[in-house]
């Protein structure tokens, strides 16, 4: 991504049993033009060629749609259902996570750095991201 324009793009880092790139606010614009054509480029080096390049598994909509309900049965009661679409605004998402052609995208009301939601990911094994330094 970097080599193709988009020269603030984060390393990714591990988490949920393989790498997440996180994107927020104040990171990258995915919206931008220059984003938008490096993806493009650059889709292919993704597992399975990116979203969208196939049909995700059963299995891995059941994993993700239980880590949506652990979230909920855990106190995180707007902890939204996995999709099969990556989001189209992430900057308007407090977190966006995918794997294996399953998203959750969680809004920007919940608070993914909050002691509920750290407990509760704890508890279920969702991937957190990491505390803000400092």
């Amino acid at each position: 991504m970097r080599s193709h324009g988009v020269s603030n793009f984060p390393d990714p880092s591990p988490g949920g049993g393989g790498l997440r790139i996180h994107i927020g606010p104040g990171s990258v614009n995915p919206q931008a033009p220059a984003f938008q054509a490096a993806q493009r480029s650059c889709n292919h080096l993704l597992p399975g060629g990116g979203p969208g390049s196939g049909h995700p598994s059963a299995q891995a909509k059941a994993q993700m749609l239980q880590i949506s309900e652990c979230m909920r049965a855990h106190g995180i009661t707007d902890f939204p259902d996995p999709t099969t679409s990556p989001p189209s605004n992430p900057p308007g998402h407090s977190l966006a996570l995918g794997r294996d052609g399953v998203f959750l995208v969680l809004p920007s009301t919940i608070d993914p750095q909050s002691p509920a939601f750290r407990q509760a990911a704890a508890a279920c094994r969702f991937p957190a991201p990491p505390a803000p330094k400092g």
